[in-house]
C-alpha cells in the first residue's frame, strides 16, 4: 500500500485519542526483508504528532541504517523477547521512550531480574517506558509485571 493513502487512513480516526494515545505499534512481519525505500516512504508520511513504534521481526531490519532512519524522526524501535531467541534482545533508544514486548512463555526470577537491570538505567535517566508482557490464560503474566515493577521500584 502506498503510505501518502494508507498513512492518514489510519492516523486520522487516532487522533481522538488525543493525550491517551501511548503509541502506534506497526508490526513489520517476518516475511518482509528490509526495504529502506519502504521505511523512509512510512517514516515520511507518518505525522509526529502520533508516537510511532516499529517492530520488526525479520532479521535484516536490525541494522544500524535502520535504527538512524527512526532516529531522526523519532519513531521508536520495539525490543521483542521471543521464546525461540537465544538471548535477549538489544534496547535501543531510538526515540522519546521505550518498548519492549516481553514475550516468553515464563520468566523465572533471575530473568524477571535481569530485565530490571537492563531496564533501570534508562528509567533512572528519566526515560519511559512501555513494557508488555504476553497475554495468557492463568493470569500469570500480570503477576510477572507487578514482579517486575517491584524491582524497578
Amino acid at each position: 500500500m502506498d503510505p501518502a493513502v494508507s498513512v492518514p487512513w489510519l492516523t486520522t480516526p487516532l487522533r481522538r485519542f488525543g493525550e491517551r494515545l501511548g503509541t502506534v505499534l506497526f508490526r513489520v512481519p517476518e516475511d518482509i526483508e528490509r526495504d529502506d525505500s519502504r521505511l523512509a516512504a512510512l517514516l515520511g508520511q507518518w505525522p509526529q504528532d502520533i508516537p510511532l513504534t516499529l517492530e520488526f521481526q525479520h532479521p535484516s531490519w536490525h541494522v544500524d541504517e535502520t535504527f538512524a532512519a527512526m532516529a531522526r524522526v523519532g519513531a521508536v524501535l520495539c525490543a521483542t523477547d521471543l521464546d525461540e531467541l537465544a538471548e535477549a534482545p538489544t534496547i535501543r533508544r531510538t526515540g522519546r521512550f521505550l518498548y519492549v514486548r516481553l514475550r516468553r512463555t515464563t520468566y523465572d526470577e533471575a530473568e524477571l531480574a535481569g530485565w530490571a537491570a537492563r531496564l533501570e538505567p534508562f528509567l533512572a535517566a528519566g526515560d519511559d517506558a512501555f513494557i508488555f508482557f504476553r497475554h495468557d490464560a492463568d493470569g500469570q503474566s500480570a503477576l510477572r509485571a507487578l514482579r517486575l515493577g517491584a524491582l524497578l521500584a
